[in-house]
């Protein structure tokens, strides 16, 4: 998945993107409206798009999204569904709350899946994983939803809560003024683009994040000349500290952890540009994107210790996966926290 650009809602923030809204919830099909999208994030201008009526024939889950304190319907809302223990957010919104509230959110196929409340930046209410009782900010508390085949379920009403924030602090490893910092909740996608929503960390090293639903998130933090960690300084999403969005609660104080500086060996690169991606083997999160140069044998990049991960090359096109074929197949390398380390990245016969 591609991200959409979102407006960061916060310090800086950039133009809202106009996403589809979906203007109809009958049966199993949604009709996209046209909609013309133009924003501006980062200095990178978004396209006009035109989205057409689109079909759902596979699995579903049917809801309602209301006010938590009121319980009445809230239109407008984006709602996606995520593999189990993955996140990112899509291209385009694929599925918004009518008049009513209700919605359909289509999943791809048999598996377990998680669902996603997000409202615009701009909105009163904050985002959420859906539980079973209500909003939470954590993917381990969201509820699951099991498909072996095309059905479609009912799931547990979304019940908005009013938004809130995180405000904080990062300072670098040996307390020095950062550059590029941003905090966010979505790990970059395998392009190297960053959450959309992400806070900024402006000169003084604050932040603000204030799009939230009032409960504990994990935040994960990048500077330049440091790796991609999650708030508790780890690499896997589910194992970070939570921090509480909540207004009246003190700045959230972050030192950035250095990493652990990795060399990856590719010896039959074929000529041309490529990426590797270092993914984690838990929440496939990637953690780490570096560029391969024309020609190049190998890269080094800065990686968060104590995590596994599984190395992706995309080689002059061509997928690649070290030890394997596919993700699943891939070996998985520990990362280690005794100082440098050489992988060399093997290619299956």
């Amino acid at each position: 998945m591609r991200i959409i650009r979102f407006s960061t809602g916060g310090r800086g923030g950039a133009h809202r993107a106009v996403e589809p809204r979906s203007v109809g919830n009958r049966k199993r099909r949604i009709v996209l409206g046209s909609v013309v999208a133009a924003a501006l994030l980062g200095g990178a201008t978004i396209a006009p798009q035109a989205y057409a009526t689109t079909t759902f024939d596979g699995p579903g889950i049917r809801t309602d999204v209301v006010d938590a304190i009121t319980g009445e319907p809230v239109a407008d809302i984006c709602v996606f569904a995520v593999p189990v223990f993955t996140f990112s957010f899509s291209d385009v919104c694929p599925t918004r709350s009518d008049s009513q509230g209700r919605v359909n959110v289509s999943v791809p196929g048999p598996g377990s899946y998680n669902l996603f409340a997000l409202p615009d930046s701009g909105s009163q209410y904050g985002a959420q994983w859906v539980s079973q009782d209500g909003g939470t900010g954590t993917q381990k508390n969201a509820r699951w939803f099991t498909f072996s085949a095309d059905e479609v379920r009912p799931g547990p009403t979304i019940r908005l809560d009013p938004r809130s924030m995180i405000t904080g602090t990062v300072q670098g490893a040996d307390d020095e003024t950062l550059t590029n910092g941003t905090v966010g909740l979505v790990a970059p996608v395998a392009d190297g683009s960053r959450d959309p929503r992400y806070s900024p960390v402006d000169d003084k090293g604050s932040f603000v994040i204030d799009w939230l639903g009032p409960y504990e998130w994990p935040l994960l933090f990048k500077a330049d000349g440091y790796p991609y960690q999650w708030s508790g300084h780890v690499g896997n999403r589910l194992r970070a500290d939570l921090v509480a969005a909540d207004v009246n609660a003190p700045p959230y104080a972050y030192q950035l952890e250095a990493g652990t500086s990795i060399s990856i060996e590719i010896a039959d690169q074929p000529q041309g540009p490529g990426r590797l991606d270092l993914i984690n083997v838990s929440t496939k999160d990637p953690v780490g994107i570096v560029e391969l140069a024309d020609g190049a044998t190998g890269a080094s990049l800065m990686i968060l210790p104590r995590q596994q991960v599984k190395i992706h090359c995309v080689c002059s096109g061509e997928h690649r996966w070290h030890g394997g074929t596919d993700f699943s197949s891939a070996t998985g390398e520990p990362i280690r926290t005794n100082g440098p380390q050489t992988i060399t990245f093997v290619q299956p016969a």
